[in-house]
């Protein structure tokens, strides 16, 4: 029998990487390159779209090296919930005021206006992204195109998420994934799909006829008709039979990939993809309205499994945000030089009850970029309560352990929202960066109260984008396959620290309180 490969691309906040995978899941090559992220203004950033697709090319030719173009059977594509748009001939159009042809990224906060006078539509859209968008979503984007950059938004032909502009720019298809247009674009598939009444309410009625919105909307793995174009087999270096799935958004191939660990108790799995952002995932079999949380998506990963999603707009960045201000970092700072370090000041290790303490009088709410849920609130930023003159190299100490304190409390706040409506959990399950730290790891369980797992397999994303490769060249559905491919990998389980139950609800309390105090300021600031 002859092997098949796959391979999925990932495109994150300032990377691309490709992976080839055969029989058994097995990595046989990966690639990355990286992207410069722009940041022309506050709350404005971008990427360059020729930047994008060049490390795409780059990365997908260095691992196809790795094997015969013609055993290569499928591509898979993922990438942030960033925001392009192309002319009649499919080239990028300027998006931005600096004249660049960039994509918004997802955490573009430049719509907050209009984020804000949407959530006033009372549309039942509203009703499935938890009772408002974010600015992080293409609606408030779109309107703001429309209304600062005119020739752009006249000339026009499709509006893309990152995801499906790269199945296009690989195919020449402009059909959208379901999971793009669902999690990030308001269409409701229980409701019929698109809502012309809500897109005319909020003043983007001139794309009722979804010709630059999407008529095509498939299911994600599904095979995207045609193929590779002529152009992209040369510059992938594929084979031109090559299949070409329908995408994912990153942390949601991710999530896919993460499901091959629990495919027996798939609605009883909350997921935590975490890196620059944390994406907090849970599936269900009824569909539910969750106030402040993204959902219920129907069909958004798998088939039959409806997806409610939260989330963290800033979890790597809050971090990086805290030792990169503090007089004592330094560039070559990891994880594994923090928690060593840790570990020497006390002469103890990761599980022990007096290191996690050293923080008990100091707190982080580290929502530096907007509350993304269970609040939707964008404007609320991060708090720190027990600064001290002290800059030492034990100060950045302490503020690295809290933040990654106030971080798990965030997720466990999402969680609770979940319980809250019903859902049960019996485990949770990590990749992205922090998997690759275990003080971070254990903080989460004892926070959750849960067992937190840990794939011992890397590169979750793309391995996620190359099951939908293998969905779409066997004809396979998601969640056939996912029993098909159930994973046997090894894993590392972190079990709630004993001792701790009772500190962690106190500091889970404390950064409740501190939430809580932010927005006792807004009304005593703003209280006519």
């Amino acid at each position: 029998m002859v092997d098949h490969y796959y391979i999925g691309v990932d495109v994150g906040t300032q990377s691309v990487r490709a992976s080839l995978f055969g029989p058994g899941g097995v990595e046989v090559a990966t690639e990355s390159a990286t992207l410069n992220v722009l940041n022309p203004l506050p709350d404005h950033y971008e990427l360059c779209c020729s930047e994008i697709w060049g490390a795409v090319c780059k990365t997908v030719r260095a691992v196809a090296h790795a094997v015969s173009s013609d055993l290569i059977k499928g591509i898979g594509f993922d990438a942030t919930c960033s925001l392009v748009v192309v002319d009649q001939e499919g080239d990028p159009l300027r998006i931005s005021k600096n004249g660049d042809k960039t994509c918004l990224m997802w955490m573009d906060h430049r719509a907050e206006v209009e984020t804000s006078e949407i959530n006033t539509s009372k549309s039942p859209v509203l009703s499935y992204v938890g009772g408002g968008f974010s600015p992080e979503q293409q609606p408030p984007k779109l309107l703001w195109i429309k209304r600062h950059l005119p020739d752009t938004w006249d000339k026009a032909a499709h509006f893309f998420d990152l995801p499906d502009w790269l199945t296009f720019q690989a195919t020449g298809n402009s059909s959208r994934s379901l999971c793009s247009v669902t999690c990030k674009w308001g269409y409701v598939e229980s409701r019929g799909g698109w809502d012309a009444n809500f897109l005319e309410k909020v003043g983007l009625g001139d794309l009722v006829d979804l010709e630059k919105l999407g008529k095509s909307v498939k299911l994600p793995g599904s095979k995207l008709e045609g193929g590779l174009s002529d152009r992209a087999t040369s510059e992938l270096g594929l084979h031109p039979n090559t299949c070409v799935a329908a995408s994912l958004i990153d942390a949601h191939a991710g999530a896919l990939a993460m499901l091959q660990y629990s495919s027996q108790l798939l609605h009883e799995t909350l997921c935590v993809i975490s890196g620059t952002s944390t994406c907090i995932m849970a599936l269900s079999a009824k569909e539910m309205l969750i106030p402040g949380v993204w959902g219920p998506y129907q069909d958004a990963v798998i088939p039959g499994a409806w997806l409610f999603e939260g989330g963290q707009t800033a979890a790597g960045s809050a971090l990086d945000c805290i030792l990169q201000s503090h007089p004592a970092h330094s560039d070559s700072m990891s994880f594994s030089e923090l928690n060593n370090d840790l570990m020497k000041w006390q002469d103890s290790d990761l599980s022990s009850p007096i290191l996690h303490k050293l923080s008990q009088n100091v707190h982080v709410q580290p929502d530096f970029h907007g509350n993304r849920s269970p609040l939707a609130l964008p404007w609320i930023r991060g708090m720190i309560s027990g600064l001290e003159l002290n800059k030492d190299y034990r100060n950045l100490l302490l503020l690295y352990l809290a933040t990654l304190q106030g971080l798990a409390c965030g997720v466990r706040h999402v969680m609770d929202r979940l319980l809250e409506h019903g859902l049960t959990f019996k485990h949770v399950i990590v990749c992205g960066g922090f998997a690759q730290n275990p003080l971070y790891l254990y903080i989460l369980a004892t926070t959750m109260k849960l067992p937190v797992i840990v794939p011992s397999a890397s590169n979750m994303m793309c391995r996620g984008s190359a099951l939908l490769a293998q969905s779409a060249y066997e004809d396979v559905p998601l969640d056939t396959l996912l029993k098909k491919e159930c994973c046997t990998d090894e894993f590392i389980t972190y079990a709630p620290l004993e001792g701790l139950g009772d500190y962690y609800q106190r500091k889970y309390n404390v950064y409740c309180e501190m939430t809580s105090d932010q927005l006792k300021y807004k009304r005593i600031m703003h209280d006519k």
